[in-house]
């Protein structure tokens, strides 16, 4: 790793001036103040960090907290109003949702415009463009204009330019969250070969797994200021503590959560679905023989049944289902991933079943979410979710303390 940051704040922050009439313009003009009313919203508050080549920093607090007027900085697309920002080399910034294309002009028209916002000429481009084309999977739709694209079409093609042009410096901006299970995943890969090669990357995402799974270091926005700057494994935890405390629900109070909410399932739901897609395709929650989704039991004694349904790509052949057990203000306790490889032998529809049990139950009396994952091979990635899929309530007579009853025996 160099010892020359690609990147770095010194005391950088943002105030937002507040709207002006005409008439308050005026009057302000004729106060001769030249910078107007003061009263501006202060986003952030004299930043400093720096980030080097290779090293990836990932952004997480509270929307509010900063985060996209942080990463519009770092990219460019702001200006601070005190301190400074220096970079170096080619940044790629996937920010809003269709920043950078005009959406009257076609899917291949937009490559070589976006493409030469990053600093690339048209015979750059053309080195490239059938790579772009090949990783975007939009080759049928290239020639359409970019307006009559999906938000996850749009995401795809700023996705595979901004990757391909070699960058120094990915700026992500939630952008991973976007797109089917197949293009997720490689872009998934994409990132992490970037970073292998010496690509610096600055993620903000709401999906902490996401972060952890990507981010050497992690910046905690609070309210425009660095509440903790610090190693992930380090910041995070403290991040979701946080979280677990509010008072009020959030829909960011763990990694589950923290996704966009998914269907439910139910057999048959995904029977259409294309052949090289992984999907959960049905699956059931029981509890001493009883399914369903309010299951009622008992601590140590009751025996939890999970039976999933996927069906298998030939992208992935071998996915990985989990079952993950929390509370019911949702902390997670627990979690199991099925053995790679168990997946297989599919039927003539491409389905596959993998069954988990969990005798005795150890766990102490209280409510509790059973939430269903299914994963690539590897644990990188995040197909499809549903959690919770079902809640069970266990009775115990007993006085232990905590979720967890810890196994052991005293002599």
């Amino acid at each position: 790793m160099s010892f020359e940051p690609v990147l770095r704040f010194n005391e950088a922050g943002k105030i937002y001036p507040p709207q002006r009439t005409p008439l308050r313009q005026l009057w302000s003009h004729l106060r001769g103040r030249k910078n107007g009313d003061s009263g501006g919203f202060t986003a952030l508050q004299n930043l400093s960090f720096e980030v080097y080549p290779g090293q990836s920093l990932g952004i997480v607090g509270l929307n509010g907290a900063g985060k996209s007027t942080l990463l519009q900085l770092a990219a460019g697309t702001l200006t601070p109003s005190h301190g400074s920002i220096s970079a170096k080399g080619r940044i790629a910034a996937l920010l809003e949702l269709g920043s950078g294309f005009n959406p009257e002009a076609s899917g291949r028209e937009n490559i070589y415009l976006y493409a030469a916002t990053m600093g690339l000429n048209r015979e750059q481009v053309e080195q490239k463009l059938e790579s772009i084309i090949e990783f975007s999977g939009l080759r049928e739709a290239l020639d359409m204009p970019v307006k009559t694209y999906s938000s996850g079409m749009q995401v795809r093609l700023a996705f595979s330019v901004a990757t391909s042009v070699d960058p120094d410096i990915l700026i992500v901006d939630e952008a991973l969250s976007v797109g089917d299970g197949v293009f997720a995943k490689r872009s998934f890969d994409r990132v992490m070969q970037l970073r292998e090669q010496g690509t610096a990357l600055l993620l903000c995402s709401h999906a902490l797994f996401h972060v952890d799974l990507f981010c050497e270091r992690t910046l905690w926005l609070d309210k425009g200021n660095i509440r903790t700057f610090d190693a992930t494994s380090v910041v995070l935890p403290r991040y979701q503590e946080y979280l677990d405390s509010l008072t009020q629900v959030q829909t960011t109070a763990n990694p589950v959560d923290q996704m966009p909410a998914q269907p439910e399932l139910v057999p048959g739901l995904l029977a259409a679905a294309r052949p090289e897609l992984v999907r959960l395709i049905h699956a059931k929650v029981s509890l001493d023989g009883v399914e369903g989704k309010e299951l009622r039991g008992r601590s140590q004694q009751s025996h939890l049944a999970v039976s999933i349904c996927v069906q298998v790509s030939n992208e992935e052949p071998h996915p990985r289902a989990a079952v993950v057990i929390s509370s019911d203000s949702g902390k997670i306790i627990g979690s199991s991933f099925c053995e790679e490889k168990l997946i297989a032998a599919p039927n003539e529809k491409g389905h596959a079943e993998v069954n988990f049990e969990l005798p005795n139950i150890p766990l102490n009396k209280g409510r509790y979410r059973i939430g269903i994952y299914l994963l690539c091979k590897d644990v990188r990635f995040v197909y499809e979710w549903v959690d919770p899929f079902s809640h069970i309530e266990l009775e115990s007579p007993d006085s232990h303390q905590g979720p967890w009853i810890i196994p052991g025996d005293w002599s």
